[in-house]
């Protein structure tokens, strides 16, 4: 009778380790993005600091061409992967509280959908802070010409010096 448990037990461990999610089988592209800002030194906790990046180029016709499809095809475009980066390596963002990476149109900076967020933020997450990617359809805003986001930051400190940042943003278009 425990042998027996034990083997059903085991059967049920492998078989729940080797599940995947399905969105990751299903076909698609990836669009991937490096864009730069920085944080400036001597801002504070006490409000909100938005970083905006304006009109940025989404290659969404091209990579369309590249892969034979037509934007009827793409069922939906999410985020895959978001990465805050030190460009120089010395940073440390244990600073930050949390964060929100939002995508919207210009002009509406209120329209956005939030693609990538961490609440709360590791007490020490060094040079790298990964963000846990959201699971909402961003294909309204990344299937036009351009699009623009916002990185919005809420401090635990003052920074002490003006920090270079890479926001490497992957999304994954995903046919019907």
């Amino acid at each position: 009778m425990k042998k027996t448990a034990f083997y059903i037990l085991g059967l049920l461990l492998i078989a729940s380790l080797s599940c995947t999610k399905t969105d990751d089988l299903r076909p698609g592209f990836d669009m991937p993005y490096q864009l730069q800002f920085e944080i400036p030194a001597g801002i504070g906790p006490f409000v909100v600091h938005h970083f905006y990046l304006r009109d940025i180029p989404t290659r969404y016709t091209q990579l369309l061409a590249q892969q034979g499809k037509v934007d009827s095809d793409i069922a939906g475009i999410s985020t895959l992967q978001a990465v805050l980066q030190g460009i120089f390596g010395d940073e440390n963002y244990d600073f930050i509280d949390d964060v929100s990476v939002r995508v919207y149109k210009e002009p509406d900076e209120s329209n956005y959908i939030e693609v990538a967020y961490r609440q709360p933020v590791p007490l020490n997450p060094g040079n790298n802070l990964p963000l846990i990617p959201s699971l909402a359809d961003s294909k309204q805003f990344m299937s036009g010409g351009n699009f623009s986001v916002d990185i919005a930051l809420r401090l635990r400190k003052t920074t002490q010096f003006q920090i270079p940042t890479r926001l490497d943003l992957q999304f994954r278009a995903v046919y019907q």
